[in-house]
C-alpha cells in the first residue's frame, strides 16, 4: 500500500515513534549549547517536541508541507508552554531561509544524506553555518557505510524491528531490503516495508522507498572544510565512542571556521 502524503505523515510519526536511542544525545547537546535550537529534517517532531518539553525553544524545520502540519496537529496536544517553545516552518534544507541565530543546528537521523549531490550538501551546511549563533555548532548523524555487505546483499530482506503501538495495539513489524547501489556516487536506494498486524491477525504492508548518499569518514571532513566549518569532534556512536571500523554511525559537531 501507498498512502498519499498526509498519511504518510501520520504513519511515519507512527512508525518511528518507538526510535529513541539519539534522544540523550540531542538532549545533552541542546542543554549545552544553548537555545534556540534548529532542527532541519525535523519531520513530524520526533525530537523537536522532546526537545521542547525539556525546556529548548526549537524551530522546526522540514520541506514537507504535510511533515509540518503532523507536527502542527501533534503539537497541538501538548501543554501551553511547549507548544509556545516550537516554531513549525515549512522550508528548504539547501537555503534555509530563516532569521536569527540558533546555538545548535541540528541534522538527524541520516538527514543529510537525502541530499544526494554535493552541490545541495554544500549547501545546506553553509547555509547552516550562517545560521548560527557565536560559540554555536551544527551537529549531524551519518550511518557508517559497509560498501562491501551493500554491494553482497541487494535484495536479501531483513526483519530490522517489532514494536507495538500503543493507542491502537497493533504490532508493527519492520523489514528492510537494498534495492541497488551505485559505488561512483555512492547512491544507495532501499525500501523499507511495515506490516501493521492488528488484533485479529490482518495485515496491512506499506512499502516507503528512499534515495540516499552514503558519506565515507573522509569525505565528511572534505565537505565540512568546504563548506566553512572546522570538525569539533567526531563519533562513532551516540554515546560518545570513537569513530573506527566497527561503527555503524558517524556523529560529527562542527563549528564555524575561523
Amino acid at each position: 500500500m501507498v498512502d498519499d502524503a498526509a498519511d504518510y505523515a501520520r504513519r511515519f510519526a507512527l512508525e518511528h515513534a518507538h526510535y529513541d536511542e539519539d534522544l540523550p544525545f540531542w538532549l545533552h547537546a541542546a542543554r549545552t549549547l544553548g537555545s534556540p535550537v534548529l532542527d532541519l529534517g525535523c519531520a513530524s517532531g520526533r525530537l523537536a517536541l522532546p526537545l521542547a518539553r525539556h525546556g529548548a525553544e526549537v524551530w522546526a524545520l522540514d520541506s514537507s508541507p504535510e511533515m509540518v502540519a503532523e507536527l502542527r496537529r501533534r503539537l497541538a496536544g501538548e501543554p501551553k508552554e511547549v507548544r509556545a517553545r516550537v516554531h513549525p516552518v515549512v522550508g528548504d534544507l539547501r537555503t534555509i531561509d530563516l532569521d536569527g541565530r540558533f546555538g545548535l543546528v541540528m541534522l538527524a537521523m541520516n538527514t543529510l544524506q537525502v541530499l544526494t549531490s554535493a552541490e545541495e550538501q554544500l549547501a545546506c551546511l553553509r547555509a547552516a553555518r550562517e545560521r548560527l549563533a557565536p560559540g554555536g555548532e551544527v551537529v549531524f548523524d551519518v550511518a557508517m557505510p559497509d560498501v562491501g555487505e551493500i554491494a553482497g546483499s541487494l535484495g536479501l530482506v531483513r526483519r530490522t524491528g517489532e514494536h507495538v503501538d500503543p493507542d491502537t495495539g497493533h504490532t508493527l513489524l519492520h523489514s528492510a531490503w537494498y534495492d541497488e547501489f551505485d559505488p561512483v556516487t555512492q547512491t544507495l536506494r532501499f525500501t523499507i516495508q511495515v506490516d501493521d498486524r492488528d488484533g485479529e491477525g490482518r495485515v496491512t504492508r506499506r512499502l516507503r522507498r528512499f534515495t540516499v548518499h552514503l558519506f565515507m569518514p573522509s569525505e565528511v571532513r572534505h565537505l565540512v572544510a568546504r563548506a566553512g566549518l572546522e570538525m569539533v569532534e567526531s563519533y562513532g556512536d551516540f554515546e560518545r565512542g570513537p569513530v573506527d571500523a566497527g561503527s555503524q554511525r558517524q556523529v560529527h559537531r562542527c563549528r564555524a571556521a575561523a
